[in-house]
């Protein structure tokens, strides 16, 4: 990779590729726009990215990333990639266009996959954690209701 790269060269070329099939599915989305997220993209860049796309016209260049930005992008693309259930081979198609873009090697990779898997174990069993605290409190709640309609019909 150079020494830096631009942000909307990486989201364009990202948004071209994942076009190449005509349409945009929802992993691809998600990917995009996670990845519009990290590049800090302001709002209307990527609608307009995606139009000048269809059109066949030019992209104005955007900020230059340096590497330690890149890194921070992949592996927030990355985290976004292993969220989802059963990725599509064009979804992982988009996360090695951004290996290669930002010249992520295997051994980098490996890291941010042992990484995102720390942080999701974290983040997930938080998540679990507050989803049953939810249902018991929900269950609290709809078995003392009933409860207390009968007492106060005794």
């Amino acid at each position: 990779m150079e020494d830096t790269i631009d942000a909307v060269a990486v989201f364009r070329g990202a948004t071209t590729l994942a076009l190449k099939d005509g349409h945009l599915d929802d992993q691809e989305m998600r990917i995009l726009a996670r990845l519009s997220h990290a590049l800090r993209l302001p709002e209307a860049v990527p609608v307009k990215i995606y139009d000048d796309i269809l059109n066949e016209g030019e992209s104005d260049p955007g900020r230059k990333l340096s590497r330690s930005e890149a890194m921070i992008v992949y592996g927030q693309v990355l985290e976004a990639y292993c969220t989802i259930s059963e990725p599509t081979p064009e979804t992982a198609l988009l996360l090695s266009y951004m290996r290669t873009v930002f010249d992520i090697n295997e051994t980098e990779h490996r890291e941010f996959v042992r990484s995102v898997d720390r942080h999701l174990e974290q983040v997930v069993h938080r998540n679990v954690a507050a989803q049953l605290r939810t249902t018991i409190d929900d269950a609290i709640e709809l078995v003392s209701n009933p409860l207390q309609k009968l007492r106060i019909r005794k």
